[in-house]
């Protein structure tokens, strides 16, 4: 169970940064 947990808990993390990383690059193509 605490391995589920652990590894759902840094699936959304790397999601998270991704969408992060993404938005940034984005903003900085527009300026």
């Amino acid at each position: 169970m605490l391995i589920i947990v652990s590894y759902f808990l840094f699936l959304i993390g790397a999601l998270i940064l991704a969408l992060v990383l993404f938005i940034g690059l984005s903003k900085i193509e527009l300026i």
